[in-house]
């Protein structure tokens, strides 16, 4: 039988509060996605390191790094290594207004989601991206 893309598709999920990210991890396994996490900014960087992700959903409100700080390291390292095809970062976040949205991706992640967010938010947020 042929590997899906979901089945390939590599995500982390940064996240400090674990109901949230275990609504995300619920959400993802439906669609066959499994996913890695961290609980803030700095092991975030480790693993992005370590491992290749195709998508990193990153909270915005952490302890120690926060979403905004996070991205712009990892797109930092991306340059430094010549990364062919950079990560895409969908921003999860409680700041719902214009400017957050607006701060989210000029840091250079690549969408936004409201939390809380509802299933089919993620996954239409997720398919922008990639064919799931």
């Amino acid at each position: 039988m042929t590997e899906s893309v979901t089945q390939r598709l590599r995500v982390l999920i940064v996240e400090d509060n674990d109901l949230n990210a275990k609504f995300a991890e619920i959400v993802l396994k439906k669609y066959n996605i499994k996913a890695d996490f961290a609980t803030n900014g700095s092991l975030a960087i480790e693993k992005f390191l370590k491992y290749d992700y195709d998508l990193i959903l990153m909270d915005i409100q952490m302890p120690l790094m926060n979403g905004i700080e996070t991205t712009a390291e990892i797109r930092k390292y991306e340059k430094q290594l010549s990364v062919e095809k950079p990560v895409v970062i969908i921003a999860v976040t409680a700041f719902a207004l214009e400017h957050d949205r607006e701060h989210c991706l000029e840091s250079g992640m690549n969408d936004y989601l409201t939390k809380p967010y509802k299933p089919a938010e993620l996954i239409s947020a997720i398919r922008k991206h990639f064919e799931i």
